[in-house]
């Protein structure tokens, strides 16, 4: 017989392997988005092994400032890891609104930051797809700021500095 650990057991077991507090926050979304481990489950392995290797990281991660957030790319992380380092919070990272799912959202402020890389938005039909998407939810009343990958690799101090700027100035409904 082959012993079968089970999902939430598995990324405690990895919460003392993965070094990077935002690789296993990555492990620990994508474990909820698709359904294999929730927070509730992940509590309670914590619960049930208090002494275990990772049980502190794991902890970290779920007890971060809006929970643990769902990247699907280097540059998303990257964003992520930015904000966080500078204390910006209220977003929700791979949200959907306006029906399109998008790379960040702060839904108080209807502000919208999607990170576009060249490879994946080039095509005429990426293109396309991008202006439909921006237009849309600009008519739902959204903001949207895009960044690039080479921006926030090059200077994520200025990308988060314009993303505090917007969500700073007075919207109509906060005047």
């Amino acid at each position: 017989d082959m012993p079968v650990i089970s999902p939430p057991r598995t990324i405690l077991d990895c919460a003392a392997l993965i070094p990077d507090p935002y690789e296993l926050e990555r492990l620990v979304a994508d474990a909820a988005y698709r359904h294999l481990a929730s927070e509730s489950e992940l509590l309670e392995q914590l619960e049930r092994n208090p002494r275990k290797r990772g049980t502190r990281a794991l902890r970290a991660v779920l007890d971060v400032p809006g929970g643990p957030q769902r990247t699907r790319s280097p540059a998303e992380r990257a964003l992520l890891r930015a904000l966080r380092e500078r204390g910006v919070a209220g977003f929700e990272a791979n949200a959907v609104i306006a029906g399109y799912e998008v790379d960040f959202v702060w839904r108080e402020v209807s502000l919208v930051v999607e990170v576009d890389g060249f490879d994946a938005h080039s095509s005429r039909q990426a293109f396309e797809r991008d202006r439909l998407k921006t237009a849309t939810l600009n008519a739902a009343g959204v903001t949207v700021m895009t960044v690039t990958g080479r921006q926030i690799r090059n200077d994520a101090g200025a990308v988060v500095a314009r993303i505090v700027a917007a969500l700073d100035r007075p919207t109509p409904s906060r005047t």
